[in-house]
């Protein structure tokens, strides 16, 4: 895999700002690329892997921050995955200390479970809470999945079944149930017409 462009997230190290030269990324066998803004996932030979920008408050701390999560860096999963996705970073904070994390990140192993992990203020992870998934957490399907998607605020699965299912915020009604505004914390089935 190469990548050239804004820096991060471009997975390698270099000193330009952007690097318009394409140049490889120490990933191979990749499978899977997921991009979102500046952030980025791939899966090599069964694991995730994700990188991309941290958020700075001023433009005086993007050196010394944003390029905190510049590499790829694995990710945990209990199975090995086919496909991962990404939305973009923000800054948590964990015993006092600010962490730059993925938004957050969600996957189909090869079992065709969904994990998820990161963000979860609206639900987004799909374990019931609106807590920050700091490790995955399976999402509770009622068959395999095949894809999934993600936004900020809400996750969508498309199962073998042809059944898709969402959870997460509905401020505008993303979820699919003809309930705007009503969200869900964990994954409700889109009746189609």
């Amino acid at each position: 895999m190469v990548s050239w462009g804004a820096n991060p997230p471009l997975g390698r190290s270099s000193s330009l700002f952007p690097d318009p030269y394409p140049r490889a990324v120490d990933l191979a066998n990749i499978a899977w690329v997921d991009l979102a803004y500046q952030d980025a996932c791939a899966i090599s030979s069964g694991t995730g892997y994700c990188w991309g920008t941290a958020p700075a408050a001023s433009y005086q701390e993007l050196s010394a921050k944003r390029l905190g999560r510049a590499l790829p860096a694995p990710v945990v999963t209990p199975e090995p995955i086919r496909q991962i996705v990404t939305t973009d970073s923000i800054a948590t904070t964990v015993n006092s200390d600010v962490i730059y994390r993925p938004s957050r990140w969600c996957a189909c192993g090869v079992s065709g479970a969904v994990y998820c992990a990161g963000n979860n203020a609206s639900g987004q992870a799909g374990d019931g809470t609106k807590n920050y998934a700091f490790q995955p957490v399976k999402v509770n399907l009622p068959s395999r999945a095949v894809e999934v998607k993600v936004n900020p605020t809400a996750t969508c699965a498309l199962l073998e079944s042809g059944q898709v299912f969402c959870w997460g915020s509905n401020f505008n009604g993303q979820l699919g149930s003809g309930k705007p505004k009503v969200p869900s914390l964990v994954p409700q089935e889109v009746v189609f017409p």
